[in-house]
């Protein structure tokens, strides 16, 4: 069971779909897409439209008592994707019940979603402010609109979580990778390359 958690626009929905369909149609599992994003109607829209395109499973969820008894009535599905609302800075409050469910639920895998565009500061900010909905792994999207991937390594090495995937770009499922520690040193080193030629 995966669910990605992360700030409005940081690409969680996209990203949802892609894992979906590496992970789950390529692999022949079943899948089910279930949605709690009952804050914008237009991100349960496109999630219903990519999962009939699919031939999945989909539901939306407006309690975390609905998500726990849909998890708990597909426990034949073999992977679940959970697709959250986008929280800003000022909106972590909305993320109580939530942060509450996640906090007792160890089969989760929980991967927080974000742009490796973001400042260094505002980066570091926002992932201080998702610790309350513990989650696992760091998940960077956006990574061809930036030359800077430096803050990426920092960040996981200040808060000590794995990075689990990397995506750079709209396309499904091609624009989704494996963050390996290969390619982490490959992305720091090409920003440094990149930045040396800038300034040159």
């Amino acid at each position: 069971i995966v669910a990605l958690v992360g700030p409005p626009g940081s690409g969680k929905t996209t990203t949802l779909v892609k894992l979906a369909v590496q992970y789950g149609l390529g692999a022949r599992k079943p899948v089910l897409l279930l949605s709690t994003d009952t804050h914008r109607v237009a991100a349960a829209d496109q999630l219903r439209s990519y999962a009939a395109i699919l031939g999945v499973g989909f539901q939306v969820l407006e309690t975390v008592g609905a998500l726990a008894q849909a998890i708990e009535e597909n426990r034949g599905k073999e992977l679940i994707f959970i697709d959250t609302p986008g929280l800003a800075l000022n909106e972590m409050e909305d993320s109580d019940h939530l942060a509450r469910f996640f906090s007792t639920r160890s089969d989760i895998d929980t991967h927080l979603v974000l742009s490796a565009s973001m400042k260094p500061a505002d980066l570091s900010c926002m992932v201080d402010a998702f610790e309350v909905l513990r989650p696992q792994h760091l998940l960077f999207t956006r990574l061809d609109e930036t030359s800077s991937y430096g803050p990426i390594f920092n960040e996981a090495a200040r808060t000590a979580k794995p990075l689990s995937f990397f995506c750079a770009g709209q396309r499904i499922p091609e624009d989704l990778e494996v963050a390996t520690r290969e390619r982490v040193l490959d992305l720091v080193w090409k920003g440094q390359d990149a930045r040396a030629k800038s300034a040159a």
